[in-house]
């Protein structure tokens, strides 16, 4: 029969679904914990199972807006009914959901300060670490200091308490953290150091966190830039298998996805005449789904394409890129791209 707890369960399962990647699957079944929650009037059990679904199947889904509305819901809720683990857990899934979306690093850092200090009124020590972790990330691309251990003692703190504690959740975001600030700032061999230890942190989780495809994304990134770099045969196949992948997250209906394959077949593309195009698509779908952060990267990694082949072109993307990357926030990123560009 039917239950209360039964929404729960459902919860529970479509975001076991959603982790083995059965994302179609795991949306149903989301949805009808959601409903089973607002047919029951089962408010106490709507923090939780928000939390399962909206950070799972619907994060890939139903779009950003939807994605964070639905987890400050579950927050609010929490914090009314006295769930407040959940309402914690929430807010730091709302927090890495809008860092993924692309939203305004400005803004992200006001929330991650406001929530971090409920965190540590309600001692919830887990979700604050964890949004610490972001928060750090956040300051690196706004203004600095850089995550690398060298040049942020506080950050290499937190890392050390992570290693110690053998707390892997907080390991793999900061080492995924570390591996996209490395690779925005052409860092390619630390980024690709960042990737193997998170991998191997991955392999201590009964489930891999996939973080939109972003994760993956990243990789790909840095694999084929590292491909690039050192022609060394082991990078191409492990970006080869990064597209192999991403492309199996766009046919399941993942709207997030499709321009970052896009973006990593222009980057490996052999042909010049149609590596442009797919570029000019990658750019301009990730700005029809408003990801300002990758519409950025994209824009940046076109004028690179266009640098190598000697196309005047090059200084209007890298200027798109430089205004878009200030509409993120990432302020220091844009700074660092005005003195890298060789004209």
């Amino acid at each position: 029969g039917v239950c209360e707890e039964s929404c729960t369960a459902l919860g529970y399962l479509s975001f076991l679904l959603c982790s083995l990647e059965c994302f179609k699957d795991s949306d149903y079944i989301g949805q009808l914990a959601i409903a089973l929650v607002d047919k029951l009037k089962a408010n106490e059990y709507l923090p939780r199972v928000y939390l399962a679904y909206f950070s799972g199947a619907a994060s890939w889904i139903r779009g950003a807006k939807l994605t964070l509305e639905r987890l400050l819901r579950g927050y609010q809720v929490g914090m009314q009914i006295g769930d407040i683990e959940n309402a914690m857990l929430s807010a730091f899934s709302y927090l890495i959901e809008s860092f993924i979306y692309g939203r305004s690093l400005y803004e992200l850092e006001r929330e991650a300060d406001t929530y971090m200090k409920q965190m540590i009124e309600y001692k919830q020590m887990v979700p604050k670490d964890l949004t610490l972790a972001l928060q750090y990330a956040i300051l690196s691309l706004k203004k600095g200091p850089s995550l690398m251990v060298c040049q942020n003692v506080q950050h290499s703190d937190l890392l050390k308490r992570a290693i110690e504690n053998n707390n892997v959740p907080l390991g793999f975001y900061i080492y995924f953290f570390c591996g996209i600030e490395s690779y925005i700032f052409g860092k390619y061999e630390a980024a690709a150091s960042m990737v193997e230890r998170r991998r191997q942190m991955e392999k201590q989780m009964s489930r891999r966190l996939l973080m939109n495809g972003m994760a993956d994304f990243f990789d790909g990134l840095i694999f084929i830039a590292m491909a690039r770099k050192t022609s060394d045969i082991k990078w191409s196949v492990e970006a080869t298998n990064i597209v192999s992948k991403m492309e199996s997250y766009a046919q399941n209906g993942t709207h997030t996805c499709e321009h970052k394959l896009l973006l990593l077949e222009a980057e490996l593309e052999k042909n010049s005449g149609n590596a442009m195009a797919i570029y000019e698509r990658a750019i301009a779908i990730a700005e029809k789904n408003e990801l300002v952060h990758e519409q950025a990267i994209a824009s940046e990694r076109a004028a690179d394409f266009l640098l190598r082949n000697g196309d005047h072109r090059a200084s209007q993307y890298y200027g798109k890129a430089h205004n878009l990357y200030l509409q993120w926030g990432a302020q220091r990123k844009a700074v660092h791209l005005i003195k890298s560009i060789p004209f």
